[in-house]
Parts: structure tokens; sequence; C-alpha cells
């Protein structure tokens, strides 16, 4: 009987073990095409995985979770754009990460880029305290598809092929994207804790800064706080700041 005791504990091990592994592309041009045809976000995850302490805890607190993978098994495709300091990237490799980074003008690690399924950059963001649970409930919140389950519940989920998620912004045609003159405040949403602004074509949250659409440019935008029924904002080449009400 004793023969039989490593056996039975290995096969209670396994049976424990998650049902999900995220799988992390350093190719984004694959990584977009896998999220069009399975009209997928893609995150770009621009770390610094051996020696900047918050990718570190980022990765230790969300992006390793159960939770987390569960739900990017079923919503995301996966893509890190890492800067190390001790582990060999290939010089063909940094290049190519030294490229995204100009590309999407990443300043700082971590730096999270969401894209949409039609390439277009929708959200960024870097780490946030308070671990994987409300991580993945504002980004569920976000795309518009259901948190993960619980780890233990994670095989029941799996029984059924998941639905496509809707589209973004409840429905909102991708294409073609609106055009804009001006800054324009379209949504508050979230908790009084943890607010997020829908400015033209990007989600911000107080302390973020991205780039915003407005007419056929970009500028550089950065939130500076989230009110009950306005946001006020620094915009790159202006001096002071300005209040932008929610539009009716």
């Amino acid at each position: 009987m004793n023969y039989w005791k490593p056996i039975l504990l290995l096969g209670a091990l396994l049976t424990a073990t998650p049902a999900f592994a995220a799988s992390w592309l350093t190719d984004l041009s694959a990584a977009q095409a896998q999220a069009a045809r399975e009209n997928k976000t893609v995150l770009i995850n621009f770390t610094g995985s051996d020696w900047c302490g918050w990718c570190i805890k980022l990765k230790q607190e969300v992006l390793s979770q159960p939770e987390f993978e569960a739900f990017a098994d079923k919503n995301l495709v996966l893509v890190e754009v890492d800067f190390p300091k001790r582990r060999p990237l290939s010089p063909a490799q940094q290049k190519i990460n030294a490229g995204l980074a100009s590309q999407y003008r990443v300043d700082g690690f971590p730096t999270l880029v969401f894209l949409n399924a039609q390439g277009n950059e929708v959200r960024r963001g870097g780490y946030q305290p308070g671990g994987v649970k409300p991580f993945v409930q504002s980004l569920a919140k976000f795309i518009g598809a259901p948190a993960a389950p619980p780890a233990g519940m994670v095989v029941t989920a799996r029984a059924k092929p998941p639905e496509p998620p809707p589209p973004l912004f409840g429905g909102a045609p991708a294409a073609p994207p609106q055009r804009f003159t001006d800054l324009v405040l379209k949504n508050i949403s979230g908790t009084k804790d943890r607010r997020f602004a829908l400015l033209n074509n990007q989600t911000l949250t107080a302390g973020e800064t991205a780039r915003v659409k407005l007419e056929d440019k970009e500028v550089r935008v950065r939130c500076l706080e989230i009110r009950e029924r306005s946001i006020v904002v620094a915009v790159e080449g202006h001096e002071g700041s300005r209040e932008i009400q929610l539009r009716e």
C-alpha cells in the first residue's frame, strides 16, 4: 500500500495545478494577428524583468496569479517587451524591443499598453497596488468581458468555450474611428477610490499620461484629477492645466 502513496500524492498535486498558464509572446505582429482572429485585446508589458522593482511586484502580485492567467486565456494576447540587465537577449530582439519602446513612447517601467483587435491603442497603465482581483475586475469592465473565476472553478469554466468579448465601450464601432477636433470627456466610471475617464479615444486614471487622438494627430495628455463630472488635465505644449467637463 505504501507504494501507492507517492502516486496518489502526485495525482493530487496535478489535480490542484491551475488549468491556465500565461503564454507571453515576443513577436507583436504575431500577437496582433492572433488578436484579430480571436477578437481579443493585446496586452504589451514593457518591463525590466530582473532589475525593476515595480515590474517584479507587478509580475508577482498580478501577472503570475492564476486569476489573471485564467482571464488572459479567454480575453488577452500577451506580449512581453523586456529590457533585462542580467538575462541575455539576442541583438535582434534588443533592437526590436527598443523599436517598440520608441514606437509606443515608453519612458518608464513597467508600462502596460493595451491594443484592441484592430491594433489601436486603447489604454495604458503601470503598477497599481491592490493585487490581482481589482486589476482583473477593472480590465474586465473596460473590455466588456467577465472576470476570471476563482482558481478552484477554473476547470468548470473551461467546459464551455467562451464567447468572444463584446466590442469596447459598450458596442461603439471600432472603424472608422471617430474624428475629434477638441478634447472631449465622454464618460467617467469606476469607484470613488478608482475612477476612469474616457477622453476622446483613451481611458485614463488620475496620474496617467496617454497620447490622445485629435484631428489627424495625437497630443500627449496627462490626467491630473478626476472629479465628479469633470477632469483636470495637462496638455503637452500648453502651459498650466485645463478642466474638461463631462459631455451630456
